[in-house]
């Protein structure tokens, strides 16, 4: 059963007209932008000749995830445990953890789950972590796919040297319970440098960090069969450059305003569509005429640019958040502040954390609610 406003809002499934009469505050995907983004990122990777692994830290949503393995994705990349088994238990597969992990009752959680038909491969950084995976599968009665995490220059987990790779790659390779499958670099820093020439820069630098490593690998007999990494904001320049196998991106399936800043492509042109909107409700007016709304950082991730506003697909200004709960409309110059009662859309800062923040996704196309999703890995950041 659904609960809160989604509860409410099954009235409109399927009714014309629905998308406009939703309660608020509601997380809003637009299907047709959202089905763009996910060809048109598919289509790339095809024609490069590289794989898709899209990450699931921007969703969390296993209606989402299954949409881009029909797309042709290799799997779905996990940054946590619990977002990783919430997806797994939906009916996904396969799925790459992508952050090494410190707890033996967690690992324990993950080979369980192998033992059950998931299809797991997971990240290392330290060779206790390798000792650690390698009891738990072989305890478990399985085999686990595992891959070293490598530090490219974002300085948070992961060997930094040829040198330390291999030893950790041969490592691997030594534990019959445990198959070495390749390495990740996952260059962080370089997705939201705004300027293309700029950040393909940064990212070459990058990816030739990670390309020493792979060779080293390839002389020490241990060829990576995965080189893996990558984001939206890097997704042009890591299928040109092919130093990855395939790519994670995430927040290309929603866009947000923060990356709408980021020129992708060096054309100033918008690669993605913006996908990813909360829906509000006009509740008040204040003294100075303006209007309130029932969505705060409650309903929004504040970590970006202000959202902008939308009235029947125009913008009409944008949100300033005055409290958890509640957001004040700053109309453009001229445009009318809309009466109580009116639902607007609103784009959305940075849409990892924001779609963290609702139960359920409403799925809309043209004036219609299409369906309701569930975000089952929600909250899960375990």
């Amino acid at each position: 059963m659904r609960r809160g406003v989604a509860g409410l809002n099954e009235t409109w499934l399927g009714a014309r007209g629905g998308r406009t009469k939703l309660e608020t505050p509601a997380l809003v995907l637009d299907a047709d932008a959202f089905d763009d983004n996910v060809q048109t990122l598919a289509r790339m990777a095809n024609a490069a000749g590289l794989g898709l692994r899209p990450h699931a830290k921007s969703h969390k949503c296993a209606a989402i995830a299954r949409a881009q393995i029909e797309a042709g994705a290799l799997g779905i990349a996990c940054a946590k445990i619990g977002e990783l088994l919430a997806l797994f238990e939906a009916g996904i597969n396969p799925l790459m953890l992508t952050a090494p992990v410190a707890s033996r009752r967690k690992i324990d959680r993950l080979t369980e789950a192998v033992a059950r038909g998931a299809e797991i491969s997971v990240v290392v950084d330290r060779a206790a972590l390798v000792a650690d995976y390698a009891q738990s599968a072989q305890e478990a009665g399985v085999r686990l796919d595992v891959l070293v995490e490598c530090d490219v220059g974002q300085r948070r987990t992961g060997v930094a040297t040829p040198e330390a790779a291999v030893a950790l790659a041969r490592q691997i390779a030594d534990e019959p319970s445990l198959r070495f499958v390749g390495v990740q670099g996952y260059a962080g820093f370089v997705q939201h440098v705004f300027d293309h020439e700029a950040r393909r820069a940064e990212n070459r630098v990058a990816m030739g960090r990670l390309l020493a490593i792979v060779n080293a690998l390839d002389e020490a007999g241990l060829p990576p069969e995965i080189v893996t990494g990558g984001g939206t904001g890097s997704h042009l320049l890591d299928l040109e450059d092919k130093v990855l196998t395939e790519v994670q991106a995430g927040s290309y399936v929603f866009m947000d305003e923060d990356y709408r800043r980021v020129d992708l492509h060096g054309s100033g042109a918008d690669v993605f569509g913006t996908a990813l909107f909360v829906a509000v409700t006009v509740i008040a007016h204040n003294l100075h005429g303006e209007a309130i709304v029932d969505a705060g950082s409650k309903s929004f991730s504040v970590d970006g640019p202000e959202p902008r506003a939308y009235l029947d697909g125009r913008e009409i200004g944008r949100i300033t958040f005055v409290g958890d709960e509640f957001g004040r409309l700053e109309a453009i110059p001229g445009k009318p502040v809309p009466p109580v009662g009116m639902r607007l859309e609103c784009s959305v800062p940075h849409c990892d954390p924001t779609a963290n923040l609702h139960d359920f996704l409403h799925v809309v196309r043209g004036d219609k609610l299409e369906d309701i999703w569930p975000i089952e890995a929600r909250g899960l950041s375990d």
